[in-house]
């Protein structure tokens, strides 16, 4: 009987409580020894064999490729240059339609078919400047006057020229012998002298001239020279380029090449540019903050900045609202569903481990984790459409999978008002004493008013003056004295009976004082000082001052008191401020011990 009560009791308790939240995803994998960690650009998830079991490709820094085929390795490639982004596309209508990965390194489109290397897309060099490839070219010539080639060069950089690699490595030798090695160097090259190469730092894909997931797809690659390129099918040739005004970050496609297309491109400036069929349109949404995300939500783009914010915004740049999030973002994706059912949701990642799920503004779930998210992929794996994969930061790999009947509305978020509103409060009944100082109050308002104002003052006045006398007498934390400001801090060294004060001073004004003296009293029964006074040269403004002061106990009993320091006037005799230091008991001498 006792235990059936128990039971019901706790069952209570856990009804009363507020009902916890269930997560719509599952825990499908975990791998802790992976070893890759990943961004969100280095994961990508295709069904590279069409037989309708995607994979997980994934790229890290140690110029690795590897592939999952569910939870087993099933290839793995090294590549020649760190990644910066991994994605995979259409380059023909076959049938069936195998898909092809294309990786971004450096300056080159690696492309991979069959789970081979098939071929590489390199993108086009940087045009020099003439100044510099005039002295490139009188440098390479016999008998050159090395040391004045160095000097124009020089003077071009300094004019503001944007040089080459080989002219900034060669700007950084220092000694003569080591420049004209380096020249020498440079000859047997001469036909290849001058080649500025450019990086990329983000890559996208774009469909051709159908919206289907097999359709015919395109390369957008964003470089570090502020340029877009949109590469043909077959990743050979450039389809299109439009000029950026700041280096691409992160990008976000929409629409069809051949019909009309949209490009949403974040910069390092903290602006957000929009292209638009090859052209780059004037409404330009400036940032608070650097971006940290990009993701596009039908009309919407979702703008995750450094100052823990998530804004919304329409595409032709109106503001819609903000989220604001309670630490730093690591990573941001979409959630899209298409197959059983049309859904999609925002996923966040945070840097204290959650990873949380957005229906416009509204918070749906939070997943803890362990460990800080480095990148976020959202798509089929396997077979599960709403598969969520995790790259920690510490190697780590996490698989979860969206239940089927997770509801991913919004609108069902509770809003408005909390339900504790609607509970009234136990307001206690009147009393008498209550009613009586309530008419009080009504009747006598003003002359209550006029008493508390009058009292306020007399206590500020009261206040002041007591301030004024601590000042006066050097009490106070500072003092003030021809136009400088001096702060005291004082600190107890030792055990005993042989003791240390480390005074600091500093002058936090903005005018230098002279000839400061110092004086230190004490108990002379308990304590001995064998320099008492002393002092300041010189006080600089800003300038922390550290003064030590020896200290004796002559108390065999080991008595304590205080001991104060003075800072007083080279001109006046009221202390500027003083210190008090209350002195620890002091320890019996080791040596009288014996």
């Amino acid at each position: 009987m006792a235990d059936g009560a128990g039971s019901a009791e706790a069952k209570g308790a856990v009804a009363n409580e507020p009902e916890k939240k269930k997560s719509p995803w599952l825990d499908a994998w975990y791998d802790p020894v992976a070893g890759m960690s990943c961004y969100s650009s280095f994961l990508c998830l295709s069904d590279l064999a069409a037989d309708g079991d995607h994979r997980l490709v994934m790229v890290d820094m140690k110029k690795r490729i590897r592939m999952y085929k569910g939870t087993t390795i099933q290839w793995e490639h090294k590549l020649p240059d760190v990644p910066c982004a991994v994605q995979s596309f259409y380059h023909e209508a076959g049938h069936p339609p195998i898909p092809t990965l294309a990786v971004a390194s450096g300056h080159r489109v690696l492309i991979f078919r069959n789970m081979r290397p098939s071929m590489q897309y390199r993108l086009p060099p940087l045009e020099i400047d003439p100044v510099e490839r005039d002295i490139w070219k009188d440098l390479t010539q016999d008998g050159a006057d090395i040391q004045a080639g160095f000097d124009r060069l020089n003077a071009a950089r300094e004019n503001g020229t944007a040089l080459s690699n080989q002219s900034i490595d060669f700007l950084a030798v220092e000694d003569l012998e080591s420049q004209t090695e380096y020249v020498r160097a440079c000859r047997p090259n001469e036909d290849h002298l001058l080649q500025q190469q450019t990086a990329i730092t983000c890559m996208e894909v774009l469909k051709q001239n159908m919206d289907e997931q097999t359709a015919v797809s395109m390369l957008v690659i964003g470089t570090e020279n502020r340029m877009i390129y949109i590469l043909n099918s077959s990743a050979l040739e450039i389809a299109a380029k439009v000029k950026l005004e700041a280096v691409p970050t992160f990008i976000s496609v929409l629409g069809l090449f051949d019909v009309e297309y949209r490009i949403t491109v974040a910069c390092r400036d903290g602006n957000i540019y929009t292209v638009k069929n090859g052209q780059v349109l004037s409404n330009v949404i400036e940032l608070e903050t650097q971006p940290v995300g990009l993701v596009r939500f039908d009309k919407n783009v979702y703008v995750g900045c450094m100052d823990n914010v998530i804004h919304c915004f329409h595409f032709k740049g109106k503001k819609n609202h903000s989220i604001y999030l309670p630490c730093p973002i690591s990573c941001m994706s979409l959630l899209q569903i298409t197959k059983s059912r049309v859904a999609k949701a925002l996923v966040v990642a945070l840097q204290n481990g959650e990873v949380r799920l957005y229906n416009g503004k509204h918070l749906i779930a939070t997943v803890e984790t362990n460990d800080v998210v480095t990148g976020i992929k959202l798509g089929t794996f396997g077979r599960e459409e709403g598969s969520m994969v995790l790259s920690f930061k510490s190697g780590a790999l996490m698989v979860k999978i969206l239940q089927r009947n997770a509801n991913l509305d919004g609108t069902s978020v509770t809003v408005g008002p909390p339900p504790e509103q609607d509970i009234p409060l136990d307001v206690p009944k009147k009393t008498k004493l209550y009613v009586e100082q309530t008419s009080r109050e009504r009747e006598q308002a003003i002359d209550m008013h006029r008493t508390f104002q009058r009292d306020l003052c007399k206590l500020r006045l009261s206040t002041a003056r007591a301030y004024v006398n601590l000042l006066g007498t050097g009490h106070g934390p500072m003092s003030t004295a021809a136009g400088a400001q001096v702060r005291i801090n004082a600190q107890v060294l030792g055990m005993g009976p042989q003791f240390k004060i480390l005074v600091r001073i500093q002058n936090a004004g903005a005018t230098a004082l002279y000839d400061v003296p110092v004086h230190c009293t004490t108990n002379q029964n308990l304590y001995r000082i064998p320099r008492p006074s002393f002092f300041l040269p010189v006080l600089v403004p800003q300038q922390v001052y550290l003064v030590e002061v020896p200290l004796t106990c002559v108390n065999e009993n080991g008595g304590t008191a205080a001991v104060r320091i003075f800072l007083a006037s080279a001109r006046g005799t009221v202390p500027l401020i003083s210190a008090i230091v209350q002195m620890p008991i002091s320890e019996p001498a080791i040596i009288d011990s014996f």
